[in-house]
């Protein structure tokens, strides 16, 4: 049934609740505390002689890397003469100290099981196991380790500095000061820089002995290649349709689309009535597009399934597009780092007033280690939250590898065991925790040949329709966070069958998804991309409709959204067979391996933007003070809450976007989450939650178990900041009452420094009975609604 009435709002019950703490951190404890000193000065004595021998730019700082076990209060490290920078590992921490401090810290050690009843925080040094330097290996990029140094006399490389302090102390503007200096003496050129709380990054132009200078700097944390697009476009002609003699511009106030890019061909006559403005970030360019890629883009961005406008003929623009050139010709990175390119093309369009942002590019140079998040989808991160925009980012292509060789002999056949390798992890910024990161499936299975010559074999799609694209990437992100959160189609590969030992090599052109022609004069306005750079821009397309329904909505709010209307085809479910699942699950924490392919699924538009009798959407924005809960109480009716068998449906998504650090394992400053329980009354409810009663409420009554019924575990989607669950209902009462309980959590000692008093956060709730003919969902839920605000008016 097609959506009828605008989406309801709905509000927390006014109660604020302390949340219970959790439990206390387990410290370790030695029998032999003098020999455990005496092993600890041996290992400081010996890195102390390797610290000093590394390379400086300034006196007396020391970066020293510390193993430990249980816990380890970094916070207090300072009382023993380090100060904590960086945790590396979930037992590797990494700490700055002087001559003065390594005095301090060699005199504790020295102390424990002697006199050490005058040492403070005694159990933090029983936490250590091993102190170590930071070495060259340490500062080796996976791209570094990858392909090592590129083999000519100069070249440019990445660097990042460790991030003391904030951007614009004295300590930090002392570090760049001393490495700037250092640079010059070494005949090291600086070419571009990033200045962030969290991030202080170089991008400069050495020759080898430079680089291994570097590799040995005690104030760089990190050596890397410059990143590299991997961006692969194909165009083939298409016969034209007759356009319209007018296609309309989209109205004044429709919604406003930045595609950051390789530019756009505005003169393109899809694309002309809608582009606003544009603007080239890279260095002798104009905005133009040479490349392609971004008008292919920009096109799937404007219209959607461009193949359907197509099929009818029917071109009617509802957003404007902002073309940001950030690729070069080439589809290349310009020579400044991509990360202080976006931060000014970000500052430039929000100014125009941009809510949504395409990135339809990724560094292959940096697949995601498991470990910190670094780079771009850090500054993706920090700019999501502070202009509350939306970033739309791919999961980056994957087209092979020599090391290890994939494919061996064929895509189709080797096709799908290899989408879960290390080699095809998602790239950087695919990563980023405050944006929506999306992942390509395949929409054709068969190429132009197979329907020119139905009899004839030459190709074969290495996927069929449904599935996951033989090119996209894999999650998760940090902490085991669902990536990607979305799917949409992007394309296949096909290979051809006709040529022995060939098959390893795939067809460029199709079967792939339509797009516009970059260079459309004598030629067609359309042509055939493969690759998550244009599954993207359909995720876009669909924001910028919802932004144009709801145009005071948050991006936190169009994130929730999205993945509340997202669920994994079955064709991704069942592509593994039980035994590969299984084993996937085993090694994987219990995760289902299609939720690292296709995270919450393909978007569907039917209600998407306005409810109906049979599917109501529930949405409300607000913020929460840590360690606290809130209560939503959903307005379900008696006829919803019915004994007899039937399916319903709840479908919870809950969205936030938290302050980051790249030196916490952790990141996030701060998680929300949320529940799904049942009980008699709003007062059971709060009890449970109440840590005044928790002794004597310890199980509420009834509460729906989280692990029946439900798609995705609580222990699962809270891992990111967009979340979202499904529970099918086949029979119910109306006894109960239904609440959604959304919580703050703070990280320990760290997040609420970085993090706001009162927190933002989107809350979703669509309630569904499409088995009943008869359903008045809407009508009963709005009157409820309205019943609730009367009474609390009264109030």
């Amino acid at each position: 049934m097609a959506g009828e009435f605008e989406h309801l709002s709905i509000e927390k019950e006014p109660f604020h609740n302390p949340r219970r703490s959790g439990r206390p951190p387990r410290f370790a404890k030695r029998s032999d505390l003098r020999g455990h000193g005496q092993r600890l000065s041996g290992a400081l004595s010996a890195t102390t002689k390797t610290i000093k021998g590394q390379i400086a730019s300034r006196p007396d700082a020391y970066i020293l890397k510390l193993k430990y076990e249980d816990a380890l209060s970094f916070d207090k490290l300072g009382v023993h003469g380090v100060e904590f920078i960086s945790q590396e590992d979930n037992q590797v921490c990494v700490v700055f100290t002087s001559e003065q401090g390594l005095a301090i810290f060699s005199d504790h050690l020295a102390k424990l099981g002697i006199d050490d009843n005058e040492i403070t925080a005694r159990q933090l040094l029983e936490a250590i196991t091993g102190i170590e330097a930071w070495g060259a290996e340490d500062r080796k990029s996976w791209a570094v380790r990858q392909y090592g140094f590129p083999a000519v006399d100069f070249f440019t490389l990445d660097i990042e500095l460790w991030p003391l302090e904030v951007s614009g102390s004295p300590k930090r503007k002392e570090i760049i000061a001393a490495f700037e200096q250092w640079l010059v003496r070494n005949g090291i050129k600086k070419k571009d820089s990033v200045n962030l709380d969290s991030l202080l990054m170089y991008r400069v132009d050495l020759d080898r002995e430079g680089a291994e200078k570097l590799l040995n700097h005690s104030d760089v944390r990190l050596v890397d290649l410059p990143p590299q697009t991997g961006i692969n476009y194909q165009t083939i002609n298409k016969d034209i349709n007759q356009l319209p003699d007018e296609i309309p511009s989209p109205s004044a106030n429709a919604p406003k689309v930045c595609i950051l890019d390789s530019g756009i061909n505005t003169n393109h006559p899809l694309l002309k009535p809608a582009i606003a403005e544009s603007a080239s970030f890279v260095d002798g360019e104009d905005e133009f597009d040479a490349a392609g890629h971004g008008t292919q883009v920009a096109g799937i961005a404007l219209y959607g399934n461009i193949e359907e406008c197509n099929a009818s003929n029917y071109w009617v623009p509802q957003s404007w597009i902002f073309n940001g050139k950030i690729l070069n010709r080439d589809c290349e990175f310009d020579i400044n780092t991509i990360e202080s390119t976006i931060i000014s093309a970000v500052e430039h369009f929000t100014e125009l007033g941009c809510r949504i942002f395409n990135l339809s590019i990724g560094n292959e140079n940096s697949p995601y280690d498991g470990k910190h998040i670094r780079g771009l989808a850090y500054t993706l991160d920090t700019l999501s939250r502070k202009y509350d925009i939306l970033f739309i980012v791919s999961v980056g292509n994957f087209r092979g590898s020599e090391e290890p060789l994939i494919p061996k002999d064929s895509w189709r056949e080797e096709y799908p065991e290899y989408l879960f390798g290390e080699h095809n992890r998602i790239i950087d910024p695919a990563p980023a925790l405050n944006v929506l990161t999306v992942g390509s499936l395949a929409l054709h299975d068969a190429t132009k040949g197979d329907l020119q010559r139905p009899d004839d074999i030459e190709h074969l799609s290495a996927a069929r329709a449904n599935q996951p694209s033989p090119f996209t990437r894999h999650g998760p992100s940090i902490k085991g966070a669902i990536k990607p959160e979305l799917v949409a189609h992007g394309g296949n590969f096909a290979s051809p069958m006709r040529f022995e030992g060939k098959q390893w090599q795939f067809k460029n052109d199709d079967p792939g998804i339509l797009s516009l022609n970059a260079n459309f004069f004598g030629n067609t306005l359309f042509s055939v991309c493969h690759g998550t750079s244009f599954s993207t821009p359909y995720i876009t397309h669909l924001a910028s409709r919802l932004l144009s329904f709801y145009p005071t909505a948050s991006a936190n709010m169009l994130r929730a959204m999205l993945v509340n209307h997202a669920a994994v085809p079955e064709e991704c479910k069942t592509i593994f067979s039980d035994i590969h699942s299984k084993e996937y699950a085993k090694a994987n924490g219990r995760r289902e391996p299609h939720i690292d392919l296709a995270g919450y699924g393909l978007v569907n538009e039917e209600n998407l933007y306005r409810s109906d009798e049979n599917t109501v959407l529930l949405m409300s924005e607000d913020s929460i003070a840590n360690d606290n809960y809130q209560f939503y109480e959903l307005p379900l009716p008696e006829e919803f809450l019915r004994r007899k068998k039937s399916t319903r449906e709840l479908r919870v998504s809950l969205s936030y976007s938290p302050a980051v650090r790249t030196t916490r394992l952790d990141y996030r400053a701060t998680k929300i989450l949320f529940n799904l329980v049942k009980g008699r009354s709003l007062d059971e409810v709060q009890k449970h939650f109440h840590k005044k009663h928790q002794k004597e409420n310890d199980k509420l009554s009834d509460t729906i178990s989280s692990k029946s019924n439900r798609t995705i575990s609580s222990s699962l989607r809270s891992k990111g900041t967009v979340q979202c669950s499904t529970w099918n209902f086949k029979k119910l009462s109306p006894d109960f009452k239904w609440f959604v309980v959304v919580t703050r959590q703070d990280a320990t000692n760290w997040g609420d420094a970085l993090s706001s008093e009162l927190e933002r956060y989107a809350l979703v709730v669509t309630v569904a009975d499409r088995e009943n003919e008869e359903a008045q969902l809407y009508t009963q839920i709005s009157q409820r609604i309205d019943l609730r605000a009367k009474a609390r008016a009264k109030v």
